[in-house]
C-alpha cells in the first residue's frame, strides 16, 4: 500500500471519475454495480444531473481507498471502504462541501460507519432504513412450472399502468417519488418489459450497464396477481434475454425483509454476492 496521509479527491465530471476510480470499482463490479452504472449513463448523457453532484475518492498516495457519489438530491451511494479510516475521511469532506445527505446507501458494515461518522459531524442521529443483498446470475435455471404467456416490451400505450405499477413499487420499498416521467423515459429508451397474457400482469426492468454486467430493477406484481409465478416469469425470461444479448452476468438488489422475493430469485439461478444496507440520516430529538 502507499504510504502518505488520506486525502479526498473530487472529480467535477462522471467521465472523470470514472477514469480515476474505476480502476478500484471494476475489481469488484458486481457489489460496485450501481456506481459503475450510474456513473457510465451519466457519462454518456449528462442531462440528468443534479446542479451540483458530487463524485469524489479517497485515497492514500495512488491507490483509492474508498468511492462515493451522490447524483440524486440527499442520497449518497458509496463502495466498500479499503480502510477504516477512510469512513471518516469522507465524512470530512462530504461535511466540508455543505452537501444535504437525507440517506446512504453502500456495502455492509462500510455503509453504517460512514453513516455514523458524518451524523457525529453533523450532530444528527442515525436510523437503518433497508437491508438489502446484492446477487449474480450467470445461467438461468430452467423453470418447468411457468405461466402462460410473453415477455414483451413495454410500449407507450403502456405508460399509464407502468406509472402507476413504477409508483406503488417505490412506495412498497418506502421511497416515494414521481413516476409519470420516469415511466415515459424508460419505456422510450426500451428498459422496461411486461409478462403479457391478453393483458399485463407483471413487470422488470433493467438499467446501469457495466463493463460485463447489468442491473435488473422495478419488478413488481400487483398484489392482486401474486402467487401466480408471473414475477418469477418475467425476471427469469428478461435475465435471459439480457444474457443472450451479451451481457456476461445480471445483477439485481433484493430487501432483505422480503423473504419471498429472495426465493424466486434463488429459483431463477442469482446467487447471493454481499449484503448493502441504506441507512438515513435525521435530526435528533429536541
Amino acid at each position: 500500500m502507499s504510504g502518505g496521509p488520506l486525502f479526498v479527491t473530487r472529480f467535477p465530471t462522471p467521465r472523470a471519475f470514472l477514469e480515476g476510480t474505476g480502476h478500484f470499482l471494476e475489481a469488484n463490479e458486481v457489489e460496485n454495480n450501481l456506481i459503475l452504472g450510474i456513473s457510465r449513463d451519466l457519462a454518456i448523457d449528462a442531462s440528468g444531473l443534479i446542479r451540483d453532484p458530487y463524485f469524489a475518492a479517497v485515497c492514500r498516495g495512488d491507490e483509492v481507498r474508498l468511492v462515493a457519489f451522490q447524483t440524486l438530491p440527499g442520497r449518497m451511494a458509496i463502495s466498500r471502504e479499503a480502510e477504516p479510516e477512510a469512513a471518516r475521511a469522507l465524512a470530512g469532506d462530504v461535511h466540508k462541501a455543505g452537501l444535504i445527505v437525507d440517506a446512504v446507501l453502500g456495502p455492509d458494515p462500510t455503509v453504517e460507519r460512514f453513516a455514523r461518522e458524518l451524523a457525529a459531524v453533523r450532530g444528527q442521529r442515525v436510523a437503518l432504513h433497508m437491508r438489502q443483498r446484492i446477487h449474480e446470475l450467470t445461467t438461468v435455471a430452467s423453470l418447468p412450472l411457468l405461466p402462460s404467456g410473453r415477455l414483451r416490451l413495454a410500449v407507450e400505450s403502456d405508460t399509464a399502468l407502468v406509472a402507476s405499477w413504477l409508483d406503488a413499487f417505490q412506495n412498497e420499498i418506502g421511497e416515494p417519488a414521481p413516476t409519470n416521467r420516469t415511466a415515459m423515459y424508460r419505456i422510450g429508451v426500451k428498459e422496461l418489459f411486461l409478462w403479457d397474457d391478453g393483458r399485463p400482469l407483471s413487470m422488470a426492468g433493467w438499467s446501469g450497464p457495466t463493463s460485463h454486467g447489468i442491473r435488473v430493477n422495478a419488478v413488481y406484481t400487483p398484489p392482486e396477481l401474486r402467487g401466480h409465478g408471473y414475477a418469477t416469469a418475467t425476471v427469469a425470461a428478461l435475465s435471459q434475454l439480457l444474457l443472450d444479448q451479451g451481457y456476461r452476468f445480471c445483477c439485481l438488489y433484493t430487501d432483505l425483509a422480503n423473504p419471498t422475493s429472495n426465493a424466486i430469485y434463488q429459483r431463477i439461478g442469482y446467487r447471493s454476492v454481499s449484503d448493502s444496507s441504506v441507512y438515513r440520516l435525521e435530526s435528533r430529538e429536541p
